[in-house]
């Protein structure tokens, strides 16, 4: 039943940030938990914002079957930008009078992330160190600095106390992992040094380390020191009393990122800190859309019914309330609320508020670092549109019983890579010219339950071989991708791929590295070459990317692998090089 002119203009007249609040953030945390999750690949910046709630960019899952997606990206697909549009964004430049923030590190040992099983280690049994990791952490970091005046920087402390004082000083120091003083006869310096910076905050990469006494009482921020922030009081009323609240709020955020123990997250951390305490980042800010009075109008009046049924459907509300739970960033709790409490009427509610109104007046646009390079040539040959699709479509063969093309054996972004046993399959469509990418994944619901989910992206080649633009409708939301393939065993014993992305009606845009193996085993040492040089056409590194979980599938609950008769193995598997 249609809303009445008096309950439109009582909605009306609710101020935007209300609204938001009570009907709009839980739907936002929906959709991000879809499209952020993207099993395809999205995953990207993402995560906590200063001083609001976050959102830690994935790939986003559906919990809509195989066969429904392709009806439905027909349905809206004229919705998503031109996929040739782009947008040009300068090069960064950072001014002579930039706010320089420091990592300052031990130099010794490594990040807390190292600890975690990843691609670097099973190519070459190591792990990276401190000084290796944090330099690639300040690369990474600068991917979404932009033009900002901001330049972000790494030092060890033996470094820092060889540095020239006059130099030496910096708008926020952020000390990681420091768990011993620094040496006596540099203690002065280091002193004069901290004592410059505006604000000073000192963190561990893991909840099992311990910060050094002497660095944790250099905290500040906002004028408090490291036991204020973290004692705030009950339920925070210390904090807010003492007008420290949002810094305290920051400093959980960051440690919270830096312990989930992945590079990722650790350079997300890093990017909260600077847009709360230093300077507002666009890339940051955009993540953070602000619905208007104009937008949440237009929503209620085209989407009444939509805003009626998920408000009055158990199920749409029972997955609401779960998403208002989640905690920073947490793309794993959002979509096990998403495949626990799923209904069409959410879809609906997204659909039409989000995506077709534009409820969150979103203006984000997919991210245009890094430039990935895809590889120019397979076996001494020039790449071509077919041979990259070939390579994707990889180890299909229905006549072996193997009806998928590729596992996932590792991946860049930790809140698609917590599912295990991701099946990926790429096939030719029965339209002509049409190819279509059909992920198979496992996750677990909030009842402890097994649950297969699918997805189904629309793929269309790019000018350049290897580059394709990805798109998909994720629980009512578009998401649009570009992938790249970066290399390729010549046996097909594995290939990596890269992606970047955005939900443009969801507020969200991310990134994520992939490696895919034909079982999703680790790849062998004697690939760490070939790997680590495709890995770096995207300016990553193997360490960047965590291993997935792929266990022996039950027996009882087996993946719903489809095998399109559209689709024919590939000559490339049938004429491997001997």
């Amino acid at each position: 039943m249609p809303w009445t002119r008096d309950e439109v203009r009582s909605a009306k007249r609710v101020h935007p940030s209300k609204l938001c609040i009570g009907l709009a953030a839980p739907a936002l945390l929906a959709c991000l938990a879809g499209s952020s999750l993207n099993f395809s690949a999205p995953h990207a910046t993402t995560g906590p914002t200063a001083p609001d709630p976050t959102k830690l960019g994935r790939r986003g899952m559906s919990g809509m079957s195989g066969n429904e997606f392709p009806k439905d990206q027909r349905q809206i697909q004229n919705l998503a930008l031109p996929a040739d549009q782009e947008v040009q964004v300068p090069a960064a430049s950072v001014s002579a009078d930039a706010a320089v923030v420091l990592l300052l590190h031990p130099g010794e040992g490594s990040p807390g992330f190292a600890e975690v099983p990843h691609m670097g280690s099973a190519l070459t049994g190591s792990s990276p160190g401190w000084s290796e990791a944090a330099e690639q952490l300040v690369k990474r970091v600068q991917w979404d600095l932009g033009d900002e005046a901001v330049e972000f920087r790494s030092m060890s402390v033996a470094e820092l106390c060889e540095a020239d004082l006059n130099v030496a000083r910096f708008e926020f120091i952020l000390g990681v992992d420091l768990v011993e003083e620094p040496p006596q006869e540099c203690a002065a310096m280091m002193q004069e040094v901290l004592s410059r910076a505006t604000s000073r905050m000192f963190i561990t990469s893991s909840n099992a380390r311990s910060t050094c006494s002497f660095w944790s009482s250099k905290t500040l921020l906002s004028g408090v020191g490291e036991e204020e922030l973290s004692n705030t009081g009950f339920m925070g009323l210390q904090a807010t009393l003492g007008g420290y609240q949002e810094a305290a709020k920051m400093r959980n955020d960051v440690v919270d990122l830096w312990h989930r123990r992945t590079a990722e997250e650790a350079v997300y951390a890093i990017l909260v800190l600077i847009d709360s305490a230093v300077m507002g980042l666009p890339a940051m800010q955009a993540q953070r859309p602000e619905p208007t009075g104009e937008t949440i109008g237009r929503a209620i009046d085209r989407c009444q019914d939509a805003f009626r049924n998920c408000f009055t459907q158990p199920r749409c509300l029972q997955s609401l309330a779960c998403l208002s739970q989640c905690g920073l960033a947490d793309q794993s709790c959002s979509y096990r609320c998403i495949v626990s409490y799923q209904s069409q009427a959410f879809t609906d509610f997204s659909l039409c508020a989000l995506q077709k109104q534009n409820l969150l007046n979103s203006q984000i646009q997919r991210p245009p670092t890094p430039k990935a390079q895809p590889m120019e040539t397979f076996r001494g040959q020039g790449m071509t549109h077919e041979t990259a699709e070939q390579i994707l479509v990889g180890h299909f063969d229905p006549r072996s019983n193997h009806r998928h093309s590729w596992l996932v054996a590792a991946g860049s972004n930790p809140a698609y890579e917590q599912f295990a046993l991701q099946y990926q399959l790429w096939y030719k469509g029965s339209g002509r010219n049409t190819f279509w990418y059909h992920p198979t994944f496992l996750v677990e619901a909030l009842d402890g339950a097994k649950i297969w989910r699918t997805r189904d992206y629309r793929v269309r080649r790019k000018e350049t071989p290897g580059m394709w633009d990805f798109s998909v409708v994720d629980n009512g939301i578009i998401s649009e991708e570009r992938w790249h393939l970066l290399g390729a065993d010549d046996n097909l014993e594995w290939c990596v791929l890269f992606y970047v992305g955005v939900a443009r009606k969801a507020g969200l845009s991310y990134r994520g590295c992939l490696v895919l193996t034909p079982e999703g085993e680790m790849p062998g040492p004697e690939h760490a070459e070939a790997i680590t040089a495709a890995i770096a056409r995207a300016d990553m590194k193997p360490w960047e990317l965590e291993a997935t979980s792929n266990p022996p599938v039950d027996p009882a609950n087996p993946p719903p692998l489809i095998a399109p008769e559209t689709q024919e193995p590939v000559p490339l598997m049938v004429a491997v090089p001997s």
